[in-house]
């Protein structure tokens, strides 16, 4: 039996939301290819990925993207030889080699520029295509810009890689591959019996250290007009939570959740959500039906933040007392179905079952 033609998706550390796996995921369900997921920690440089890994990582990857020789001749100075950049092309041009790929999906701009760099210094021709997995370009060049195909979210992105020289038929506006069911207010309700949530508006905060701790607390002092759900990423955060939230009028009504496998049922079964700027999350709200009040913690993260409230996608809260003003809005407005609306309709003529076709239609040509 001849085996299937396989797609390498090459994917980092840095990766947020599982892009990776739901390519995969829906490239193998369309049944043309296999699929082959490899991470830094399998084609990255291995010498440098062990006690000191993520300080060695975060070097690794400035040096991928910055451009210019001058500034890569700084950082292998500061630390980063020459072998280990060597170790990882091997790698990368061995992983090509033995699966034979049609082409090569990368999902972080490390990976592409990982990929890139091995291509030119191993001379295979393999294609490849990347994600760009935000609603704003990233600001900064970087190797990501040497891809055959572009997967990205919207048009304006679209039109920022032609102007920096990409051909347009290069470009395929496909969403963000995070896929979602809608939700609506009566599914909404039956998910809260279910969960053992209470009927009152529930409120999903997925926020790190101190935001989390601080939203945590403006909201439970709301008393129980709002059921509070938020999640733990670790254990030093849970514990942080768990004092805040004791010293609540209102215990009953907070919920930590500390398992992964439980972030999106609870997301789903929300009435608003409260997140840190991650597409995964802001893009599965839109797809669900969930009004969003979202801040960023840095200048890229701003950006997009500042991108999906122009068009009245998502709430920015530029602190953490803003917060509780948006909720209410949310609440006692009818803007909640505007930004739903406005959500639901970006997303809903993309899927990762499409992209899939398109990729597939790709590599036929």
């Amino acid at each position: 039996m001849q085996r299937k033609p396989v797609v390498l998706i090459l994917t980092s550390s840095d990766e947020r939301g599982g892009a990776a796996e739901n390519y995969a995921a829906a490239i193998s369900a369309d049944g043309r290819f296999n699929t082959v997921v490899l991470g830094e920690d399998k084609y990255g440089a291995k010498d440098i990925f062990g006690k000191h890994s993520k300080a060695a990582f975060r070097a690794d990857k400035r040096r991928l993207l910055m451009s210019g020789a001058a500034s890569a001749g700084r950082l292998l100075r500061a630390g980063t030889c020459r072998g280990r950049l060597h170790g990882r092309n091997r790698r990368v041009a061995n992983a090509v080699k033995r699966y034979a790929p049609e082409y090569v999906l990368t999902v972080t701009p490390y990976a592409q520029a990982a990929f890139t760099e091995a291509k030119r210094r191993a001379g295979f021709d393999v294609p490849s295509v990347h994600a760009v997995t935000s609603f704003v370009l990233p600001g900064t060049d970087y190797p990501a810009y040497a891809a055959d195909v572009y997967l990205v979210e919207n048009a304006d992105v679209k039109e920022e890689l032609v102007s920096r020289g990409i051909p347009s038929r290069h470009v395929a506006v496909t969403g963000l591959p995070f896929d979602a069911p809608r939700v609506t207010p009566a599914e909404t309700e039956d998910g809260k019996q279910e969960l053992g949530l209470p009927r009152t508006p529930t409120v999903f905060v997925n926020a790190g250290g101190r935001d989390a701790v601080e939203i945590l607390g403006l909201l439970a002092d709301q008393g129980d007009i709002i059921n509070i759900a938020c999640y733990a990423e670790d254990v030093k955060l849970l514990a942080a939570l768990r004092t805040r939230a004791d010293r609540a009028e209102t215990r009953s009504n907070v919920v930590l959740i500390t398992r992964k496998d439980m972030f999106r049922e609870y997301l789903l079964m929300s009435d608003i959500v409260i997140t840190r700027f991650e597409p995964s999350v802001v893009y599965t709200c839109f797809k669900a039906g969930k009004p969003v009040v979202a801040f960023g913690k840095n200048a890229e993260e701003e950006k997009n933040v500042a991108y999906l409230a122009e068009r009245k996608l998502v709430m920015p809260a530029r602190s953490d007392i803003d917060v509780v003003a948006l909720i209410y809005k949310f609440m006692q407005t009818d803007t909640a179905s505007e930004y739903v609306e406005n959500g639901v309709e970006r997303t809903e003529m993309f899927s990762l079952e499409n992209t899939a076709n398109y990729l597939a239609a790709y590599s036929e040509r």
